[in-house]
């Protein structure tokens, strides 16, 4: 018999975490799944862990690869995976157990339904806080998640029939955003279902604050959104509105990202100019703005601090 749900694992030099994954994984209360790992070249002890799994008799499909990326990489897990629906789970992640379970049962009790996401934990300075905790949107939610996108890929699960309807699958162009666009196309002609409780753990590291990343993350959501007008002729006239308040969102969420950058490679006036125009869009902007009418070292350790504080707080 072919599982019901296929689970997309793409690892990369995943040793550190990788078997709290997997625990994860082999402990859900539901049964009827397959596990698709591909390994993406990495040169540690992934394989080694994964075998264990494997000899442990567990339906795993495995394929190691030359380094390709997260996007080819995941094209390649929905080409092996032969379940009724995909989950997704990142190396680092962690699912609570009965988070197929309830997954499943929303699908089988919703046949218009083809995508169903969860609430989730952030473990963060060793602290656990749930992301999100308030409802959030369901049914035709694409125009709301425009505005704000509130799903993470490891709560995340697709009707593969629908899935299968899109033009294309994962984008391996895109570095940081490949899920966003694969996701949005596919809630542009889908509906989804929301469970309003945390069924999965999401591990932030440090590193992944990088400005460099965030700016990266940045640019790349404004090219997904621009090829999105390309999914219907009628899409930026019915979108007009939204399309404003996220090109405006997005603007300044890139020049802050950038003057950050250039505070702290001590380049204030630049700093300065690129965030002028949002200066009273709020206190933080607005404090940030006072930081760089400031001299240089005092602007650029002021601010160094006040992250470090921010850090401490969880904010």
């Amino acid at each position: 018999m072919l599982p019901v749900v296929s689970v997309n694992l793409c690892c990369y030099n995943s040793e550190r975490y990788l078997r709290e994954t997997l625990e994860s994984i082999v402990n859900q209360t539901y049964r009827n799944w397959e596990l698709v790992i591909i390994n993406d070249g990495s040169t540690d002890s992934t394989e080694t862990v994964v075998k264990e799994y494997a000899d442990r008799g567990f339906p795993i499909v495995y394929y190691y690869q030359q380094n390709q990326g997260l996007g080819y990489s995941r094209n390649e897990a929905l080409k092996r995976s032969r379940g009724k629906y995909i989950a997704f789970i990142d190396h680092d992640d962690i699912w609570l157990p009965e988070k197929l379970e309830r997954q499943v049962a929303v699908f089988e009790n919703n046949i218009n339904v083809d995508f169903v996401y969860t609430d989730y934990y952030v473990i963060r300075n060793n602290k656990r806080i749930i992301k999100f905790g308030n409802k959030q949107p369901e049914g035709d939610v694409f125009k709301s998640f425009l505005c704000s996108y509130p799903v993470h890929v490891s709560t995340a699960m697709a009707r593969r029939k629908a899935v299968d309807k899109l033009s294309s699958f994962f984008n391996p162009d895109l570095h940081l955003t490949e899920e966003y666009d694969l996701f949005m196309r596919l809630l542009y002609i889908s509906k989804a279902a929301y469970i309003n409780k945390p069924l999965a753990t999401y591990r932030y590291h440090p590193d992944m604050t990088s400005i460099t990343k965030e700016i990266r993350l940045i640019r790349e959501t404004i090219s997904v959104i621009e090829t999105f007008k390309l999914l219907d002729r009628d899409f930026e006239k019915e979108y007009a509105e939204t399309l404003r308040y996220v090109a405006y969102k997005n603007s300044f969420a890139l020049s802050f990202k950038l003057a950050k950058d250039e505070l702290i490679q001590g380049n204030i006036l630049a700093a300065r100019d690129l965030i002028r125009l949002y200066r009273f869009l709020n206190i933080k902007v607005f404090v940030f703005f006072i930081f760089t009418c400031l001299p240089c070292n005092i602007a650029n350790w002021l601010w160094r601090v006040s992250l470090k504080i921010k850090n401490i707080l969880n904010f």
